[in-house]
């Protein structure tokens, strides 16, 4: 575990001795990679009980929940360095806990959450804002831009997938299915990062922004809404391009079959007159020159009549 305490502008190493001071004053401690014995420790220097730090930490999808004095947000960090497969086998929990004075951010060290916030803290446009809300707003957003990362990845795989001529070889179907999977995973999770954010836009959490704030969250609000029409579009784009695949296919593969079927029945012509003349080939003098042209006027005739019904072409 690695302590980090924002300090005079900047952040230094800390330990769990100064997280027992509390969060009575505006105080940022960013802790990385805790164990849950770390988070247990963590829990009681903040005097609060395991299981709001610990209970929850694997929960399913983004949430908040709110205590006597504490709030606590939970969300998962998506790795954008991942090619847009299996993206929910690379996510990392990020746990904001705040009385509304001070904070600390919970999480791996590989999402560069801490990293993130500190190369903005300071920035011009937050300058007048509390610590408290400028270490929620920035994490949140680093936690949105990962979203859409995977938003426009899927967006533009769609695209290149929608231009490819029926039929598909069968790799792009496999392709298809996975992307409509992972989609159906993004779009879950921002689903419920949006029911987050609207709580916090719409005092329905403990933690009581102004109304400049409110509008400030707003922006991840609505682009969060934005990513989830955009994910939820292209889930349905994959579902109709499978569809009409697998249809493309079904209609190829029943020519194909009305095709030999036509074709067995042409072929089986001139066993079928020789079955039945055979017998009576020396009684009415028939050689087999004649049986050979009437099983062919019989071969072009029911050809003729499969042709005009459509049997013998392929389209």
């Amino acid at each position: 575990m690695r302590i980090n305490v924002w300090d005079g502008g900047k952040l230094r190493e800390g330990s769990i001795d100064e997280v027992k001071s509390g969060l009575s004053k505006a105080v940022w401690y960013d802790i990385e990679d805790p164990s849950i014995d770390d988070m247990g420790q963590i829990a009681d220097a903040l005097a609060v009980p395991r299981h709001v730090l610990i209970g929850k930490l694997r929960s399913n999808y983004p949430h908040i929940d709110s205590y006597m004095e504490h709030t606590k947000i939970f969300a998962w960090y998506l790795d954008t360095k991942i090619k847009g497969k299996d993206i929910t086998n690379n996510m990392g929990p990020i746990i904001i806990f705040t009385n509304g004075i001070g904070v600390v951010t919970i999480g791996h060290s590989w999402t560069k959450t801490g990293q993130r916030i500190t190369s903005e803290l300071s920035a011009q446009r937050l300058i007048d804002r509390s610590l408290g809300f400028k270490i929620i707003y920035l994490t949140l957003t680093h936690l949105l831009e990962a979203y859409e990362h995977f938003v426009e990845e899927f967006e533009i795989t769609a695209e290149q997938l929608e231009k490819k001529t029926p039929p598909w070889p069968k790799h792009l179907y496999q392709e298809a299915y996975e992307l409509r999977r992972e989609a159906s995973s993004l779009l879950r999770l921002l689903h419920h990062f949006r029911l987050l954010m609207e709580q916090l836009t719409q005092d329905r959490s403990e933690l009581k922004f102004s109304e400049d704030e409110k509008e400030v969250l707003d922006n991840i609000l609505e682009r969060s809404v934005g990513a989830e029409e955009t994910i939820d579009s292209t889930q349905e784009s994959m579902r109709d391009l499978i569809s009409l695949h697998m249809d493309t296919t079904n209609h190829e593969m029943n020519q194909t079959m009305r095709l030999i079927a036509a074709l067995t029945v042409i072929v089986g012509v001139p066993s079928l007159i020789s079955s039945l003349l055979g017998s009576n080939t020396l009684e009415h003098n028939l050689n087999l020159l004649q049986q050979g042209l009437i099983s062919l006027i019989a071969m072009i005739g029911i050809a003729i009549f499969f042709w005009l019904k459509g049997w013998l072409r392929i389209s």
